[in-house]
């Protein structure tokens, strides 16, 4: 045992892990060698196998196994993220009887940890115990009712669960909480210029998130008057970054939620609100982009999508989104270059790209052209 504790507390887990499985093999029962094992298993973040040999040495002596963890500096964290995170893993997997197994035992390490309980309240909602999970909401809500980032994450495991009129309360709460965050740093940085404009924030935030620092230190100095630039004001930056980031998320999965319940245009406003705060942000402008599509309005979906495809080279529904756009708006030639050039050499066989550029040919009045995609296209189909 001494040597097992000695490799474990010189950090050398693969020697104490097969020390630690040596010991079992050889029928050694003794609590801390399992404790230990799980230590090691953690530290390769081997979830599942160190929640099973923590499980094991709390079937020999739970009250010492705890004892023993008590006493080890940070020891409770340590074991703690164990059964979170093979509970999130089995809840990731449908498993949810294995994942709401595990998520109890998080209790006996940190009774009052966010994260397990609202964890703990999606398994629960998914195993059909409706009760018992808002039961648990509303435990961790009584406890910070007003905290932006619990609303968030109880609506966030709700939105994953699929109960998409359950999980909007607290989307709606968590983005009524975390606006005055926003306003407040966005007063301290523009040092509370009645003037500054949401077109001239949006493009502070762009800048910011795009690392065009040289061109936002210009922008305070001519357009703000902070003489001081950038520099002077990088950690407010920071701050506003973060704010903008938490309600541009805020914003994206309230649109999401309109989205699932077919909303169109709730899901729109939400989703271009997000883009107000987090220009880049890809999801938003995908679906946004795909609403508007539905909508008719391929001239605002089109510069949305060359924004996408200029962040994600590699969104082949971008690129096919776009296509359609420029194909809607008569610029046929750039439909066909992304077909052709984007999209075919990535899959040959996408009957959706050969039967459009069927379509595009024969409006250029190319029927040879036209009579080959489409002859692929039939060839292809049912694939």
């Amino acid at each position: 045992m001494l040597q097992k504790i000695a490799f474990f507390n010189e950090q050398d887990y693969k020697r104490a892990k097969k020390a630690c499985l040596e010991g079992i093999k050889k029928g050694d029962t003794h609590f801390e060698l399992y404790a230990i094992l799980s230590a090691c298993e953690i530290s390769y973040s081997n979830w599942h196998a160190a929640v099973k040999a923590l499980k094991g040495a709390f079937s020999k002596d739970s009250l010492h196994t705890l004892d023993w963890i008590r006493k080890r500096g940070g020891g409770e964290k340590y074991y703690h993220q164990a059964f979170y995170f093979s509970a999130l893993d089995y809840f990731k997997k449908h498993k949810y009887e294995e994942a709401l197994n595990d998520i109890k035992y998080t209790a006996y390490f940190d009774y009052c940890d966010k994260n397990s309980s609202i964890l703990k309240g999606a398994i629960l909602f998914k195993l059909g115990r409706i009760e018992e999970a808002n039961r648990e909401y509303l435990d961790i809500l009584s406890r910070d009712p007003k905290n932006p980032d619990i609303n968030f994450l109880i609506g966030k495991s709700l939105f994953e669960a699929g109960a998409f009129d359950s999980c909007l309360k607290y989307f709606i709460n968590a983005m009524k909480y975390y606006r005055p965050k926003y306003k407040r740093t966005l007063q301290v940085l523009f040092q509370n210029k009645i003037d500054v404009d949401d077109k001239l924030t949006r493009k502070v935030l762009r800048l910011w998130f795009n690392k065009q620092l040289q061109e936002l230190d210009e922008l305070f100095k001519k357009e703000l008057k902070l003489t001081d630039g950038l520099a002077a004001h990088n950690e407010v930056m920071l701050g506003l970054s973060r704010a903008a980031t938490d309600l541009a998320h805020t914003y994206y999965y309230i649109g999401m939620v309109y989205y699932n319940l077919k909303e169109d245009s709730a899901a729109l406003q939400n989703l271009e609100n997000c883009l107000r705060f987090k220009p880049d942000d890809i999801d938003a402008l995908f679906f946004a982009s795909e609403i508007l599509i539905k909508f008719k309005e391929y001239q605002k979906a089109r510069e949305y999508l060359e924004e996408l495809t200029k962040i994600n080279p590699d969104d082949q529904d971008a690129w096919f989104y776009l296509a359609v756009c420029y194909t809607q708006l008569g610029f046929y030639k750039r439909a066909i270059e992304i077909y052709e050039n984007r999209m075919l050499p990535v899959d040959p066989n996408r009957v959706e790209v050969l039967t459009n550029l069927a379509y595009l040919y024969a409006q250029l009045g190319n029927d040879a052209k036209s009579n080959e995609y489409l002859q692929r296209a039939k060839e292809n189909e049912g694939r």
